[in-house]
């Protein structure tokens, strides 16, 4: 079963409602969907296994259990009488002119296309110029925010029973989904989308062999370093910027020149100035070059993007070829001042991003350190510069630009905000404020401020 990629947001996050549309190819999806999860249900050995009256009394009774148990699970929330007696009618319209089975397949295939099934509630219950969501509608936000799927039968109960009214009830039921499986995977997704570190997977490097290998290696590196510094040591933004280690395999470590590594993951300090924290990691660092070259601005963009939150500069329409790479000759660096700083139309927008860029240019193509280019000096200083060209940090190389970052205010604020976006599922400034500044504060790790989310009055209120 397979239903169609989700659109991103500008920030790359495919959870962002406003582009979550119902169109034509997705409604075909997604009948076609619930068409063969009828089946797979109704299928002869599976469905006495989840409905045993099926093979004793296969008759309106039967039905009816089945469509107030499957319904609930399905709307998230039990079924109002009249939905009920609506789907029962349903199911005995199609009864009258076939077997059990497929008259049930066809009702569970209704109940999976209702509104009710397809779209989480938010709708909640008006009051105090807002709508107050629902015990039912906060455990789903829970269980798709923390656990990355439909709620749990205990979860419903609880709901039911009014348990999740309170922030610190919401917190702890977010902490026990977030230590799942699922749960650890709904972070990870954050990281991977905000991050693009998944990117280096369709790179492809000249003279650079076996690399089809080694990028793989490198995406599972920067998901065991997430789950080191977020999970394990519940780091925040600073921890994630400057750890001084990665953690990697025997493969890798001789691919990036680390030396000798025992077994097939371990915690490995990073040699010295060959950069710090998640910035030097090789899936983003390859995933944000050419396949012949680094590229200043790819690199430099990412963290303009998705660490400052610089204003959106759409990229113009014709976008003039930089010259091929001169080894020996022509830095990359000098190749990219050419082109850009030479030229008033493209250094309105790239002075805001290859500044920022030139501090990765220690690392080559495939992420690799160099001590040189081809023979040539490595100038790597740059800086960083607010909307009106002022300087936020001036830096020298990788492991400088990822230490005043982590120091920036500013970047804390922005991968805050992207976090309770990305939590929310909306791109809206100013959401969760309290918590963004404990994280700021360094009160909290990335991982207890997600948590710290669900306790905000936008996890259970909607404005008018």
């Amino acid at each position: 079963m397979q239903l169609g990629i989700d659109p991103a947001s500008k920030h790359g996050f495919t959870n962002d409602a406003a582009t979550l549309l119902m169109g034509d190819q997705t409604a075909a999806e997604w009948l076609a969907t619930a068409e063969e999860v009828g089946d797979a249900v109704t299928a002869p050995a599976v469905l006495p296994t989840i409905l045993p009256c099926a093979a004793q009394s296969p008759d309106s009774a039967c039905a009816a259990e089945f469509i107030g148990t499957y319904g609930q699970r399905l709307f998230r929330r039990p079924l109002t009488a009249d939905e009920r007696a609506r789907y029962e009618a349903h199911f005995a319209s199609i009864a009258a002119e076939v077997e059990f089975p497929v008259a049930l397949k066809w009702t569970l295939v209704g109940l999976i296309q209702s509104p009710h099934a397809v779209y989480r509630s938010e709708l909640g219950e008006p009051g105090d110029g807002g709508h107050a969501l629902t015990q039912h509608e906060i455990a789903t936000a829970l269980a798709y925010t923390y656990g990355g799927s439909t709620p749990s039968p205990e979860l419903l109960a609880k709901a039911e029973q009014g348990a999740l009214a309170t922030p610190e009830a919401r917190m702890a039921e977010a902490s026990a989904l977030l230590s799942t499986p699922r749960g650890k995977d709904v972070l990870h997704l954050f990281f991977r989308q905000w991050a693009k570190y998944p990117q280096v997977e369709s790179k492809v490097k000249l003279d650079v062999a076996g690399f089809d290998d080694i990028r793989m290696r490198m995406i599972d590196e920067t998901k065991r370093f997430v789950d080191e510094v977020v999970f394990a040591q519940d780091g925040d933004v600073r921890a994630l910027l400057t750890a001084p280690y990665t953690v990697l395999d025997a493969t890798l470590a001789q691919f990036y020149g680390f030396g000798q590594v025992a077994g097939d993951s371990a915690v490995v300090e990073r040699p010295a100035d060959w950069g710090v924290g998640l910035l030097a990691q090789g899936s983003v660092l390859a995933g944000q070059a050419h396949a012949d070259s680094s590229s200043p601005t790819k690199r430099g963009l990412l963290v303009y993007d998705r660490l400052l939150c610089g204003p959106h500069i759409p990229p113009p329409m014709n976008i003039p070829a930089i010259d091929p790479p001169m080894p020996g000759a022509q830095t990359t660096r000098e190749r990219y001042e050419v082109a850009h700083a030479g030229d008033p139309a493209c250094q309105s927008c790239h002075q805001y991003f290859d500044p920022i860029g030139f501090g990765f240019e220690h690392f080559d193509a495939a992420g690799r350190y160099r001590a040189d280019e081809n023979g040539l000096t490595i100038d790597a200083t740059g800086q960083a510069v607010d909307s009106k060209l002022v300087p936020l940090i001036t830096f020298d190389g990788l492991g400088d630009m990822s230490s005043k970052l982590a120091e920036l205010a500013q970047t804390t604020d922005c991968v805050s905000g992207l976090l309770a976006n990305f939590a929310y599922g909306v791109e809206e400034n100013c959401l969760a404020e309290e918590a963004r500044t404990a994280l700021q504060d360094g009160e909290l790790g990335l991982r207890e401020f997600y948590v710290e989310l669900a306790a905000s009055e936008h996890f259970v209120r909607r404005a008018e």
